[in-house]
């Protein structure tokens, strides 16, 4: 990674309001002393173990555009890649657009809920939600790998790649159970959850909602001029 998540300076999606933004100092985050009184909380704090082997960072930062404050904890051990957990707000705040069908509905909400508790049980999920989502769009295939691979023919390339990035983040080549059986729990890689629910939410954009919301433009075009533009409905 380039940059911790959620700290100060950094892009991203805001946990809270999901706009893109670079996070603020925050203004108003304090911590109650012993005494009873109130300090301003740091953007900053790091404690160790007594053997170094771990190490915590605690983040503080606040969105630009819902002002609200965010606290992240990283934590370090020995030579292993860093894991990020956020405190405040405990998870992502994401919903789920009313056009796309039930079932990948339910399976990305509890993917999402799961994740600050099981990385590996919200990755299986979000997985299966991938999986139903390509079958449903009509890419078929023996496993995820065939399906993602017919998909990114036709994809933008922004959001191929991004779909490409889950094989490789995810590693594919080394646990290809993760394609063959979507919804195993398995081990995952650093950010293998996180990313795979990301790119579910630009697919519901791109195959669900961009296409009602054209249709319907067209539609209030066609009523003002009072014919039809397409001599065939598109299918969505």
């Amino acid at each position: 990674m380039s940059e911790d998540p959620f700290t100060v300076g950094s892009s991203g999606k805001c946990p809270h309001c999901r706009c893109t933004v670079f996070f603020d100092e925050p203004k108003k985050v304090y911590f109650q002393r012993p005494d009873g009184g109130l300090s301003l909380y740091p953007t900053h704090l790091v404690t160790k173990s007594g053997d170094e082997k771990e190490t915590v960072s605690v983040y503080s930062s606040q969105c630009p555009n819902c002002k609200k404050p965010i606290i992240v904890a990283k934590i370090e051990i020995e030579q292993k890649p860093p894991i990020y957990r956020l405190v405040h707000p405990f998870n992502v705040v994401r919903t789920v657009p009313p056009e796309v069908p039930k079932e990948i509905q339910e399976d990305f909400l509890e993917a999402a809920a799961v994740l600050p508790i099981s990385e590996k049980a919200s990755a299986a999920l979000s997985r299966r939600c991938l999986q139903n989502l390509l079958t449903d769009r009509g890419y078929k295939g023996d496993n995820l790998n065939e399906q993602i691979e017919k998909a990114l023919k036709d994809l933008p390339a922004r959001i191929g790649e991004n779909l490409d990035a889950v094989r490789v983040i995810g590693n594919f080549a080394t646990h290809p159970i993760k394609s063959k059986e979507t919804g195993l729990i398995v081990n995952v890689e650093p950010e293998e959850a996180n990313w795979t629910l990301d790119v579910l939410e630009e697919l519901f954009e791109h195959y669900y909602v961009m296409p009602k919301r054209v249709e319907g433009k067209r539609k209030k075009l066609e009523e003002k001029l009072g014919k039809r533009l397409l001599k065939k409905p598109s299918s969505i």
